[in-house]
């Protein structure tokens, strides 16, 4: 499926997996612990700082990877 209401559609595909990732203690159990895995705590933080957002600062990748405010606001909240 294609997301025609932002600009680089593909970068969710990258984007929302890792926030998916770093939201999941039990994915990081069975998924970042096993060496053989080609997922890891690097990969989802070169996805949401480096690559396809950029989770310091997002407001600039609304429109781009991201698609509504609440998204933006999301990434730069701090976990309660």
């Amino acid at each position: 499926m294609t997301d025609h209401g932002i600009e680089f559609p593909v970068f969710r595909l990258h984007v929302v997996p890792a926030v998916l990732a770093l939201a999941s203690p039990s994915w990081q159990r069975d998924v970042w612990l096993q060496p053989e895995e080609f997922e890891n705590l690097d990969y989802v933080i070169n996805a949401l700082f480096d690559d396809f957002c950029n989770a310091d600062d997002p407001a600039p990748w609304l429109g781009k990877s991201l698609r509504t405010e609440e998204e933006v606001t999301l990434l730069t909240s701090s976990p309660s």
